[in-house]
């Protein structure tokens, strides 16, 4: 999944093949300037699920294909968080239920927050909606994954303190209560471009930008919750 810069669109490309020699592409959304910020991950059906920002509403959106290149009809389209001017960096994994959970920045309040479907198509109704840190100016470059208890385990920068950070929930919705924060580098102005994977350990790993020295890190943590 992609934005079309020129037409301001989501668009999604499916290879045909495992060099991507021969490929499908398709405009998904063109509806205003939407398509930021995607993230895409595949349902337990095959077929594609896309959080992204619309731009021109300052929603966060999510579209659940009904075929694996997401060709024009059948998607089903959901706003699901329209409070203020949301779903920047957003960051998508599917939980134990294989329904979608989404990290995104909260522009207007400057906060990171998560989305915990309750279907496969996050369609309106039932959603669990956090705001999971508001300690500031927060929130930038989220990547979410699932940790081996199947909770999420999110990177952001703090663009407050300049600082790369983790939070590791307590559960499958981050509801507030209970998470554990780190700041996992303070050493200069670190974080941007964060992303985040579960190693054969168990433990996450997070490569990122150092923008003091201009220099491409990798934080290796030795726990869960990357708290020593």
């Amino acid at each position: 999944g992609y934005y079309n810069a020129t037409n301001g669109d989501l668009k999604v490309a499916k290879c045909n093949d495992a060099t991507c020699s021969s490929v499908t592409l398709t405009t998904v959304d063109s509806a205003g300037v939407v398509g930021r910020h995607t993230s895409l991950a595949i349902g337990t059906d095959g077929f594609p699920v896309i959080g992204y920002y619309d731009q021109t509403n300052g929603d966060l959106k999510v579209v659940k294909c009904n075929d694996a290149a997401c060709a024009p009809g059948g998607e089903i389209f959901t706003t699901v968080d329209s409070a203020g001017s949301v779903g920047t960096y957003t960051s998508m994994a599917l939980g134990a239920d294989g329904f979608p959970v989404i990290s995104y920045r909260d522009e207007t309040n400057q906060d990171l927050k998560v989305v915990k479907c309750n279907d496969a198509a996050c369609a309106p109704g039932g959603e669990t909606i956090s705001t999971v840190d508001s300690g500031g100016n927060v929130g930038a470059y989220t990547s979410l994954t699932v940790g081996a208890d199947d909770f999420p385990v999110i990177s952001y920068w703090d663009v407050t303190n300049n600082d790369l950070e983790v939070v590791k929930c307590d559960d499958a919705a981050c509801a507030p209560g209970g998470e554990i924060f780190t700041t996992v580098d303070s050493a200069g102005s670190v974080g941007y471009y964060n992303s985040l994977a579960i190693g054969t350990d168990g433990f996450p790993v997070i490569s990122y930008l150092d923008s003091t020295n201009n220099d491409l890190k990798v934080a290796k943590c030795r726990n869960a919750s990357c708290r020593d």
